[in-house]
C-alpha cells in the first residue's frame, strides 16, 4: 500500500513537471519559432546559424526602367556557395536564397547546374549554384521622388534574403568576386561587408554608376545602383517642343490688333498643343506622389497661355474704345514683360528644387539675370510708352469732370437752376 502511495506521488509530481514545462514553454516562446513557425512545430536549433551560404551577386543586363510603374527591368543572377552539411535540412540551399523585391513571377528563375569545388579553409568539398533573375525589380517599398524629373538621380535598390526560418540555421555571406570586383568595406574578422562591381555604361536612359552589394544582417544583403537620367533625350521630345509652343502664344502679339483671328487661333493652338504635350508626360510619371519640375513647367505655360487670352481680349476692347496708345502698350507688355516674367517663374521654380544634376549656383545665377532683365524691360515699357499713361490720365480726368458736372444726384443740373 505504501509503495502504491508513493507511485501515485512521484506520478502527479512528474505530471506538474511536464505541466510547468508547457506553461514555461507557452509563456516565453523562442521568437524565433514564434516569427517563422505555426503554434506546435519546432526545428533543431542545435547549429544555431552557423552554416554559411556565400552569396555572390551580379547584375547582368538592363533590359527597360518604368518611373510610372516603378520598377527597373533586366537580369540579375546569383551564385551560391555552401559546404557539404548545408544540405542536410534543405535537399537544395540555394533555393532558401531570394531576391525579395523580384516581382515577375516564378517562370523568370532560372537554375543553373551546380558546381562541385574544393574549399582549402575546411579541407571538404563545396557546391556552388548559380541563379538568375530575369524581369522586373520592384522599387515601390523604397523611396522614390521625382520632383526633379527629368534632372533628376535614381537609386534602385534590391533586397536578397534567406527565406524564414533558414536563419536558424543557415548565415549569409558576401562574396566579392568576379571582373572589376572591389573590397570596399570589412568586417572585424576580414569577412566582407560591402563589395562593388563597374556598371559603367549609359542603359533605359540612365548613366548607371556600380553595382554595390552590403551584407545588412546574417539574413539580408542590400544591393543597389545608382544613375543620372540622360535629360537630354526628354529635353528633345517634350521640353524643346514645348519652348516653340509657348513662343508661338507670345509672339501672337506681334500680330495686328485688326488681326484678331489670326491672333486668337496661334494662341489657343500653343495652349492645346502644351496640354497634349503635358498629358504624354503625365502617361510617363506615376499617378502618386510629388509633382515633378516638368509637370509644372506645363501647368506654368498653360496658365501663361490663358493669361495671353486676357491680354487678347483686353487688346481688342482698348481698340474698339479708341485708346491706341494704350492698346499698344498692352500688346508689348504681353509679348515681351509676360514672357520674361514666365522665364523668370520656370528658373525659380526649379532653384527651389535644389536639383541634384544641376549646380544650384547656375539655377540662382538665371533667377537673378532673369530678375533684372524683367525689371529692366518694365522700365523700358513704361517710358517706352508712357504717351499711353498720359492718354489714360487724359482719360480719368474726363470723366472725373463728367461725375463731378452731374453733381451728387447723378444728373445734369437744370440751366434755370443754375
Amino acid at each position: 500500500m505504501a509503495a502504491l502511495l508513493v507511485a501515485v506521488v512521484l506520478c502527479r509530481v512528474a505530471a506538474a513537471q511536464d505541466w510547468a514545462a508547457i506553461y514555461e514553454s507557452h509563456a516565453s516562446p523562442d521568437p524565433r519559432r514564434l516569427n517563422n513557425l505555426p503554434d506546435g512545430f519546432e526545428i533543431n536549433e542545435t547549429l544555431n546559424g552557423s552554416i554559411p551560404l556565400t552569396i555572390v551577386p551580379s547584375w547582368d543586363i538592363f533590359l527597360g526602367f518604368s518611373d510610372k510603374k516603378k520598377y527597373i527591368k533586366g537580369r540579375m543572377s546569383i551564385a551560391t556557395i555552401y559546404p557539404e552539411e548545408a544540405a542536410v535540412f534543405v535537399t537544395n540551399p540555394e533555393n532558401m536564397v531570394d531576391v525579395l523585391n523580384f516581382g515577375s513571377g516564378s517562370g523568370d528563375i532560372n537554375v543553373m547546374s551546380s558546381l562541385k569545388i574544393w574549399d582549402p579553409k575546411s579541407g571538404k568539398t563545396a557546391t556552388t549554384v548559380s541563379k538568375t533573375y530575369v524581369g522586373e525589380f520592384s522599387q515601390s517599398n523604397f523611396p522614390y521622388n521625382l520632383s526633379c524629373y527629368p534632372f533628376d538621380v535614381k537609386t534602385v535598390r534590391f533586397q536578397i534574403g534567406l527565406q524564414k526560418p533558414c536563419g536558424i540555421f543557415y548565415r549569409l555571406n558576401l562574396g566579392c568576386a568576379g571582373e572589376g570586383a572591389r573590397q570596399v568595406r570589412t568586417w572585424e574578422d576580414g569577412t566582407v561587408r560591402t563589395c562593388a562591381w563597374p556598371v559603367n555604361s549609359s542603359y533605359v536612359g540612365f548613366d548607371w554608376e556600380e553595382f554595390r552589394c552590403e551584407l545588412h544582417n546574417n539574413a539580408t544583403l542590400d544591393c543597389e545602383m545608382t544613375g543620372t537620367r540622360k535629360w537630354s533625350t526628354l529635353l528633345q521630345t517634350y521640353l524643346w517642343p514645348s519652348i516653340v509652343y509657348g513662343l508661338m502664344g507670345f509672339q501672337a502679339f506681334a500680330l495686328g490688333v485688326k488681326l484678331a483671328m489670326p491672333r486668337v487661333a496661334t494662341t489657343m493652338l500653343a495652349l492645346l498643343s502644351l496640354t497634349s504635350l503635358r498629358n504624354q508626360v503625365i502617361a510617363l510619371l506615376p499617378g502618386s506622389g510629388s509633382t515633378s519640375w516638368m509637370e509644372e513647367y506645363f501647368l506654368i505655360a498653360i496658365s501663361f497661355m490663358f493669361l495671353n487670352l486676357v491680354g487678347h481680349a483686353a487688346s481688342f476692347h482698348l481698340d474698339a474704345i479708341g485708346r491706341h496708345h494704350t492698346q499698344k502698350m498692352v500688346n508689348k507688355f504681353n509679348l515681351w514683360a509676360m514672357l520674361c516674367f514666365f522665364i523668370l517663374v520656370v528658373t525659380a521654380r526649379l532653384h527651389v528644387r535644389n536639383c541634384p544634376v544641376i549646380e544650384p549656383a547656375v539655377t540662382l545665377t538665371m533667377t537673378l539675370l532673369m530678375i533684372l532683365v524683367t525689371l529692366s524691360v518694365l522700365i523700358f515699357l513704361v517710358w517706352y510708352h508712357r504717351s499711353a499713361f498720359r492718354e489714360a490720365g487724359r482719360q480719368l480726368t474726363h470723366q472725373m469732370e463728367e461725375v463731378l458736372q452731374k453733381g451728387p444726384s447723378g444728373h445734369q443740373p437744370h440751366p434755370d437752376n443754375v
